[in-house]
């Protein structure tokens, strides 16, 4: 069984459409969201629209977290408080229902999914080894699933010791013999200095994750979230993916 992974989308419908039509010839049966819907980007609401026409797991983000009042914004950078505010103008009372009742950290067929960390499931970065160490030691399960750096990249532990590395696109990483911490990167706002939107599929039958980047029209969005009101800084990293 294959399984569409993602992570901070952070309302960029133009970079998950895109995903959405590069990942068409996976024969993957069903999304496993890892969080950040909200936050950063304009359209949160059409973004989960489009996530509700599959098979659906959510784990919610920080920023999904405060939108829907069970985070505060004491845990949060002034840029990011500005755009949650902002956000919370338009985003639908359904979304944020549907969110206030997610649970912040799920296991799936063996998989472990934060957002996080299973250290801190909606906050504690994983941003080097010393943190996935760490992380390794908290959870025991073979595959753990993360976002929230938007650094597409994994950790794999072997009987030879600790390995990181950033991902390439197109590369498959097996997983039979080693456990593994895999970021599948952002959707929607890439920060490892490419803006393409970062994805990736799981196998569960070969064991082995592949992850991808998907080019789209980041112009249409910077246009609306200049409409929106978003900040400068904001705007314009999405297209250094920074």
């Amino acid at each position: 069984m294959k399984i569409l992974v993602l992570s901070d989308i952070h309302g960029n419908l133009e970079a998950l459409t895109a995903v959405l039509n590069d990942a068409k010839n996976e024969d993957w049966k069903e999304i496993w969201f890892l969080g950040d819907l909200c936050g950063y980007g304009p359209e949160p609401d059409a973004c989960f629209r489009k996530l509700q026409d599959h098979p659906l797991t959510f784990i919610p983000g920080n920023h999904d977290l405060y939108i829907c009042g069970r985070m505060k914004g004491e845990f949060f950078s002034r840029e990011s408080r500005k755009a949650l505010i902002l956000s919370r103008s338009f985003i639908s009372r359904e979304l944020i229902d549907y969110m206030k009742q997610l649970p912040s950290y799920r296991i799936q067929k063996g998989v472990e999914l934060v957002h996080a960390s299973p250290e801190g499931p909606s906050r504690v970065y994983i941003l080097d080894e010393e943190d996935a160490l760490r992380n390794f030691k908290i959870s025991r399960k073979k595959c753990i699933l993360f976002g929230h750096s938007h650094i597409q990249e994994y950790y794999t532990l072997e009987k030879t010791g600790l390995y990181s590395r950033r991902a390439s696109n197109g590369e498959t990483l097996s997983f039979k013999k080693s456990r593994v911490l895999i970021n599948p990167g952002s959707v929607g706002q890439p920060r490892d200095r490419d803006p393409r939107a970062a994805w990736g599929i799981l196998d569960l039958k070969n064991k082995d994750f592949t992850f991808y980047r998907s080019s789209y029209d980041y112009e249409i969005t910077q246009g609306k979230m200049k409409k929106a009101g978003f900040s400068e800084f904001l705007i314009n990293r999405i297209a250094r993916g920074e």
